[in-house]
């Protein structure tokens, strides 16, 4: 018969790792939004007038990405939608703050 082994694992250890691990995933995913929205940022100024098809594939992201980053950058202030749904597009605000 085998004799049983048995560890004493310390719990706060864990926690600590555990903690540690949550904090670096939030933050990376944190770091790749913000990097997202800056670079839509950068494209609405560099091609004012465009719409969410065009920064999709130029950003190589979903549609449902570009969405979520606009609706930032609306929120924020530092852009708006200009002309009719069908044909309009994004531009920078004219905020002195830019």
């Amino acid at each position: 018969m085998t004799p049983l082994c048995f560890f004493r694992v310390d719990i706060s250890a864990i926690e600590g790792v555990s903690e540690g691990v949550s904090e670096g995933v939030s933050e990376g995913v944190s770091e790749g939004v913000n990097q997202g929205v800056e670079s839509l940022f950068e494209m609405i100024r560099v091609n004012p007038g465009k719409r969410v098809p065009f920064f999709a594939q130029q950003l190589e992201t979903s549609t449902k990405n570009i969405e979520r980053w606009l609706k930032q950058l609306r929120e924020e202030g530092k852009i708006e939608f200009r002309g009719a749904p069908k044909t309009g597009g994004y531009f920078l605000k004219n905020n002195k703050k830019l």
